[in-house]
């Protein structure tokens, strides 16, 4: 670390089941804190973000963009679930490690023996974070859903959208309830190693999306805790209390974000785009025969809450505005970063995602003191593989 601190979970081995977002992005700030996290995937079954957009051509699994922004800096080691030989190595991995993360379905970690019951019967110590959409107990636990039903079944789906509209989702592009989950998991995570120090004592971290969800629209169940007859309205880009909140195109075809709070707001604006009497209009018919940039840079100057709505295209060309929340791997990869410092610590992508199977032999020889004989002999049968098997 060239005299700098030592990451603060150096010395922490996670081994990472996590699949796309909830699990796979919690393991991955886990390793951008300096843990040594070790992403199991199989031939038989990948991570469904190295398939999310194949291009065909040859080894496009190792290729995917959301795949390297979630499992930035971790090992990869592909071990067949589905092999006795396969699951034994996993037991006596993770007797060597302090964490488990997995957001599989409930239930399938049970029927291949590597549930929270069994591993800590082997090792007291684990914590075992198991992130999934409805938790590990009550009436939906075995529910397949995803990003969009949770939207839905949480609350926050009936919040969204314009008034007399459907609900909006936020859809598997965004995946809100995924990416909140995933912050929210570190710490929780953290919070049971560390009393798994000081203790000897590992623990289940059961991690629900769905109720983490609806804890981030609380105050619409205290409104309806308080009247029976409650029901949000969704307003679109409006905001009770606030003049006007819109978006507005200019001529350029962007898009500017504008929000007119207070009376005082309201006469800047008014001084730049007449007073008449609908200042929507108003403001959109002045936006329109100017760039969006050039608007935006005149009501700012006005002292009006104004920005462009950037693209994906637009960030690229604008890094002062990622801060640390993206970062450019040494081979020019872009992942994702950390949206806090440390001031002795600079998180850094050590590496980028790995291959599949990348480093398989490397990490069952370190970690297990396994001989290329004993690996060769489990690749012949099976038990490890490099390829997916399509």
């Amino acid at each position: 670390m060239n005299g700098q601190e030592l990451p603060p979970l150096a010395g922490l081995r996670v081994i990472d089941f996590g699949q796309l977002t909830a699990g796979a992005n919690a393991s991955a700030m886990l390793a951008d804190l300096g843990a040594e996290v070790i992403k199991v995937e199989s031939g038989e079954r990948i991570d469904i973000f190295r398939a999310w957009k194949p291009d065909g051509s040859d080894g496009w699994w190792n290729r995917s963009p959301q795949f390297h922004f979630t499992n930035r800096n971790k090992f990869g080691v592909s071990i067949n679930l589905k092999h006795p030989d396969g699951r034994k190595l996993l037991r006596e991995l993770i007797c060597q490690s302090d964490c488990v993360v997995e957001n599989f379905r409930r239930g399938v970690m049970e029927s291949l023996g590597l549930g929270y019951a069994e591993l800590s019967e082997i090792n007291p110590k684990v914590v075992y974070a198991a992130i999934s959409s409805q938790g590990n107990d009550g009436p939906n636990r075995l529910h397949r859903t995803l990003g969009s039903t949770l939207d839905a079944i949480g609350g926050l789906a009936a919040l969204t959208g314009y008034e007399g509209g459907a609900p909006q989702i936020s859809g598997r592009d965004f995946n809100y309830p995924d990416q909140i989950v995933s912050l929210a998991a570190v710490g929780f995570i953290i919070r049971a190693l560390w009393e798994a120090r000081r203790t000897g004592k590992g623990a289940l971290v059961d991690v629900s999306q769905r109720e983490l969800a609806t804890f981030l629209v609380g105050e619409h169940l205290t409104a309806a805790s308080a009247d029976p007859d409650y029901a949000p309205v969704p307003q679109g880009n409006a905001e009770a209390g606030v003049l006007l909140q819109e978006c507005f195109k200019g001529s350029d075809g962007r898009w500017a974000a504008i929000t007119v709070r207070t009376a005082t707001d309201q006469q800047r604006i008014e001084a730049l785009v007449g007073d008449g009497p609908d200042l929507e209009r108003n403001l959109a018919l002045w936006i329109a025969v100017r760039t969006t940039q050039e608007a935006v840079e005149v009501l700012r100057a006005a002292g009006c809450s104004a920005a462009v709505v950037n693209n994906g295209t637009d960030l690229l060309a604008a890094r002062n505005l990622w801060g640390r929340s993206l970062e450019f791997a040494d081979d020019g990869t872009l992942v994702k970063g950390m949206p806090c410092a440390f001031d002795d610590y600079p998180f850094e992508v050590s590496r980028t995602a790995p291959d599949l199977g990348q480093h398989t032999r490397q990490m069952l020889n370190r970690v297990l003191g396994m001989s290329e004989d004993e690996l060769d002999r489990l690749e012949a049968a099976g038990a490890i593989n490099t390829q997916p098997k399509f």
